[in-house]
């Protein structure tokens, strides 16, 4: 048996380039996982232990990466079978959303796929710190008009949200 089916997972999903790596590694408090400008670098499900009791579970980002559409179909059909079959072992999913782009129609298609499979998630705003405070309120509006989840607003760069994100994956 596969040691990451025995602890809950925390899954982070999100669009290319929305900074789930640099999330993980602000979570993880070193680098674990690489980080690139170049969207499209997560390229299958990988599980990463987090303390005694989870998993961070990083799968591919969806939208703009320099793939052939073969690529992002096996992608599509990767995530929705790792989904099916291990759903029952997801504690959350933290949505992540660039808090200077606001949700986009693919972000809008994740939220109600959430929803369709009734998976416990929260949207996490990412890169407050390079956005402004109308970027931020849009941001938030347009999360609003789709979701009444928590919203967590994070900063990988100065560290800002890491002890909110660390109280859903370790209580």
């Amino acid at each position: 048996m596969e040691e990451w089916l025995d602890k809950p997972h925390v899954v982070l999903v999100g669009r290319s380039n929305v900074g789930k790596s640099s999330l993980i590694n602000m979570l993880l408090g070193k680098k674990v996982v690489a980080v690139s400008k170049d969207p499209g670098r997560t390229r299958r499900v990988t599980f990463i232990p987090f303390g005694e009791k989870v998993y961070l579970v990083d799968v591919p980002g969806y939208g703009y990466a320099r793939v052939s559409h073969r690529e992002r179909e096996a992608w599509r059909r990767m995530m929705e079978e790792y989904f099916s079959r291990y759903g029952e072992l997801i504690k959350w999913v933290f949505l992540l959303i660039d808090s200077r782009v606001g949700v986009t129609p693919l972000d809008v298609q994740m939220i109600e796929w959430l929803h369709y499979r009734k998976l416990p998630y929260k949207v996490v705003l990412t890169k407050v710190d390079a956005a402004t405070q109308d970027e931020i309120s849009s941001a938030i509006k347009s999360v609003r008009k789709h979701t009444t989840v928590e919203i967590l607003f994070t900063s990988s760069r100065e560290g800002k949200g890491k002890k909110e994100l660390l109280q859903y994956c370790l209580d």
